[in-house]
């Protein structure tokens, strides 16, 4: 697989200073330091297309300059780049063949932000039979009734590679992780589709929540706990 822009300071180098690309963008990519996560995966064009249209952002002018440039490669391979600062996420395209650049969108996460209550999300945990939902379901408990949870949106197969990397490496690190890998499988089969997900958090524990894409049920969860003792460790 090629690496073409899989480091912040090679990702400003791959981003032509054009027109069509978000002045946004190269001001992010300035702002966040050299050594800056760049999630990375590839897809075919089609694929990337298809969930770009089925996404909830559909329509709007970032999304559609994403799309620009998809369908006429068909099922060839697009690199996707992104890299985060606060609630902005640049996204990057690439063509694998020759890494020549595509197309880039900034999304401000946060406008539309939708949440779910402590609530309805205690009674899907409690009604699936997705492994690890016990542990969620714990953290759940903790916190205020009136409290709301953030989902976001994201796509499936590259949130579960990013999920085997990232909590594979929190293992090392000491935590006990669950469910991992039945949280992988579930939701990778939903291949280049956005699904929501919600992330929770406890006192020496992490989990994270994916749903059905009408998000009416939970599709799988996975979780990380540090030993009592280490609980002023850092968070996977």
């Amino acid at each position: 697989m090629t690496t073409s822009g899989t480091s912040v300071p090679l990702l400003r180098v791959t981003l032509p200073d054009r027109p069509d690309v978000p002045t946004r963008a190269h001001e992010i990519l300035a702002a966040v330091p050299d050594d800056t996560d760049v999630l990375a995966y590839d897809a075919p064009a089609a694929g990337i297309a298809r969930a770009l249209r089925r996404s909830r952002r559909a329509g709007q002018p970032g999304n559609d300059v994403l799309l620009a440039p998809l369908d006429a490669l068909g099922d060839e391979l697009v690199l996707v780049r992104q890299v985060d600062l606060g609630d902005e996420l640049v996204t990057v395209l690439l063509r694998a063949a020759d890494e020549a650049f595509l197309s880039a969108a900034v999304v401000d996460r946060s406008a539309g932000v939708e949440t779910i209550s402590v609530a309805e999300l205690a009674m899907l945990l409690a009604a699936t039979a997705a492994p690890g939902a016990g542990c969620a379901l714990e953290l759940v408990r903790v916190l205020a009734p009136d409290e709301r949870i953030r989902l976001f949106e994201q796509g499936a197969r590259s949130t579960a590679r990013t999920f085997a990397t990232k909590y594979g490496l929190a293992a090392e690190r000491g935590f006990t992780v669950h469910d991992l890998e039945s949280f992988v499988d579930a939701v990778c089969r939903f291949g280049a589709a956005d699904l929501p997900f919600c992330a929770l958090e406890g006192p020496g524990a992490v989990a994270t929540v994916a749903f059905t894409p009408d998000r009416t049920a939970v599709l799988a969860t996975t979780s990380a706990r540090r030993s009592p003792a280490d609980q002023d460790e850092d968070r996977p």
